[in-house]
């Protein structure tokens, strides 16, 4: 090969080699690296990776809503992933089908239109006007990353119903269609009903007979699948008892309390506000505090006087101050005084005031022992925080790293609590949580014989479980369900038998073999007459009324007869005596006719959904 690499054999060769790659190869690996980040194509249009998670994790977060709104727990872990993701990208296949059906219709959607949209949308708005924050708080609660990706939602959703509308809202009803849905809905019948009980139970099932269906039911009698669980539960009141409180961290947190407790002092005030002439203003509150000196009541001339129209009223009164209520030399003024006395004129950021204090509340301080037991439950709170966080992570750990329960709980000082066997769907307390049984029935655990990940049951509580004993599906004994067999075929033989006798009855009313009242003489029953039924009558059982309509038209002045089952046991005779049908009414305002607009509905909706059809049918679909 070395000596004959230089010769033009070789270089053909070579050459043929190079095209073949630059052909096929660097195709394959263009449309490889072209497709990776896409997890569908429809018609060539792709629907990227990025779009389809977070179209899944908008669709989860609103399952997670509408779940907890429900109420009871959930656990999050419990939602089927793969099929959420399966549903959510076909649903988006199935947009983007009707997208591009839309356009090639030619329906478009302009910016003026969403834009109007959202305008008008009440949840956009504040007190009746669109307010661009609260847009977009509720875009972000919705899961939209941007204002952008809102409106193309919102385009794409105009584009669809524009689409729909076109097939749904240009449907009609004909004459015909009309009359034919009135005469139905108008109709009314004329029955007689004998309501005949399945009566006794004959037990009379054989043993065969009960094996034989054993046997060919035997995943019926399954036990089943169980686990009993070993539980390590960690709580953060288990601590409280466990930390101690030091006398000094009790006085120091006492000081800092009654610290807080501020002094409150009443005041009364004549204000003076201060315009362009600053000089008029200085010299009314000298007047007022000359006044005040000279002997006037202090409230008649904040009455009289004050720009405080407030408080002017009530003479000047501001109620009970704590320090920081106003501005530092409104503050200083008054927390300098004392009972009764008026300060000098004051130039506060309000203008010049007179403060007078009228009265003076010294805080009431509780002693030491009566806050005892509140101060040391705050600093052990501090305590036992500090020291669930860690044990709760030291559990994590161990539990992970340990083959089994028994060192975890040597370490924390637990007790190791076994329950069950609990099924899948869960049982008494900690089994009744879902989060517990969720982690009990998971692969590692169940199948890999794994302690659990850390379970947090609630903001107090958290837990690790391993199944002890896996209880797999047994066959249950015969002679464990021998009399449930034979009591379930009893009840299946004295059905039938009824059915068979309702059936015989039936026949000899249709052969006038015998008459209504003698099967009723015969039933010892009464049968119950019922005129001019409608359709909508709430005071017949349902399942009746459904057969009733459902039977065919008596053949003139003979009845038309019918059995039908009872859900509760037993069964129906029905002996149909007459349909009427009431005169036609035709509208004269055929779009505001309910029938003509419910057919038209209907019409609409079937057109719609036969395009939408023929549009998946036509499209090139490719998932990745």
């Amino acid at each position: 090969m070395r000596d004959n690499a230089q010769s033009w054999v070789a270089k053909v060769i070579v050459g043929i080699i190079v095209l073949i790659f630059a052909l096929t190869g660097w195709e394959s690996i263009n449309r490889f690296s072209s497709k990776a980040d896409e997890a569908a194509e429809v018609n060539g249009e792709p629907i990227t990776k990025l779009e389809l998670e977070e179209a899944v994790s908008l669709q989860r977060r609103q399952l997670m809503q509408q779940l907890q709104q429900m109420g009871g727990q959930f656990d999050p872990s419990m939602i089927d992933e793969a099929f959420l993701r399966s549903t959510v990208l076909d649903s988006m296949i199935e947009r983007s089908v009707l997208i591009q059906g839309a356009r090639e219709a030619g329906f478009e959607i302009s910016e003026q239109m969403i834009d109007q949209l959202i305008l008008s949308t009440p949840d956009f708005q504040v007190d009746g006007k669109f307010d661009a924050n609260r847009f977009d708080i509720v875009i972000r609660n919705m899961g939209m990353p941007s204002r952008m990706a809102f409106r193309d939602l919102v385009r794409q959703q105009l584009l669809i119903t524009q689409f729909r509308n076109g097939y749904e809202a240009t449907a009609f009803a004909t004459p015909v269609e009309v009359r034919q849905l009135s005469n139905l809905e108008n109709q009314t019948r004329d029955f007689a009903m004998l309501a005949v009980p399945l009566g006794e139970i004959d037990a009379d099932v054989s043993d065969a007979e009960v094996e034989a269906f054993y046997t060919a039911n035997a995943q019926q009698f399954m036990t089943p699948e169980r686990v009993v669980l070993d539980t390590l539960t960690l709580a953060r009141k288990d601590f409280f008892d466990q930390v101690e409180v030091d006398e000094e961290a009790v006085q120091q947190l006492y000081e800092r309390e009654i610290g807080n407790l501020a002094e409150q002092r009443r005041a009364s005030h004549i204000l003076v506000e201060v315009g362009d002439d600053e000089a008029a203003a200085k010299a009314r509150i000298d007047e007022a505090a000359a006044r005040i000196a000279a002997g006037e009541d202090f409230a008649k001339v904040a009455e009289e006087m004050s720009d405080d129209t407030g408080s002017s009223r009530d003479g000047g009164d501001l109620g009970y101050i704590v320090k920081g209520s106003f501005d530092q030399a409104f503050d200083d003024a008054l927390f300098a005084l004392q009972a009764d006395q008026v300060s000098e004129p004051v130039r506060t950021s309000y203008g010049f005031q007179l403060i007078k204090l009228t009265d003076l509340k010294a805080p009431e301080v509780p002693s030491l022992e009566s806050m005892r037991d509140q101060l040391v439950q705050e600093l052990k709170v501090e305590q036992v925080e500090r020291r669930f966080v860690e044990a709760s992570q030291q559990l994590a750990n161990l539990a992970h790293e340990a083959s089994d329960l028994s060192e975890p709980a040597a370490a924390l000082g637990l007790t190791i609590e076994t329950i069950g066997p609990v099924e899948r769907l869960g049982g008494e307390g900690l089994a009744a949580n879902p989060k517990v049984m969720n982690a009990a029935f998971s692969d590692d655990v169940l199948n890999n014989g794994f302690n659990s990940d850390l379970i947090e049951l609630d903001a107090d509580t958290v837990a690790v479980v391993r199944v002890k004993q896996h209880l797999t599906p047994e066959q249950r004994p015969l002679a464990d369900v021998r009399d449930d067999i034979r009591a379930r075929l009893a009840t299946t033989k004295a059905e039938q038998a009824a059915a068979a006798k309702a059936e015989q009855l039936i026949e000899q009313l249709r052969a006038d073999a015998l008459s209504i009242e003698a099967v009723a003489e015969q039933q010892g029953l009464e049968w119950q007459q019922h005129e001019a039924v409608t359709r909508g009558e709430n005071q017949i059982d349902q399942a009746l009324l459904r057969n009733v309509f459902a039977m065919p038209k008596p053949d003139g002045d003979q009845p038309a007869y019918a059995s039908f089952k009872r859900a509760a046991g037993g069964y129906w005779l029905i002996a149909l005596k007459g349909v009427s049908v009431a005169e036609d009414v035709q509208s004269t305002d055929a779009g505001s006719d309910p029938f003509a607009l419910f057919v038209a509905g209907q019409s609409g909706q079937q057109d719609f959904a036969a395009a939408q059809q023929q549009l998946r049918n036509e499209a090139e679909i490719e998932r990745y």
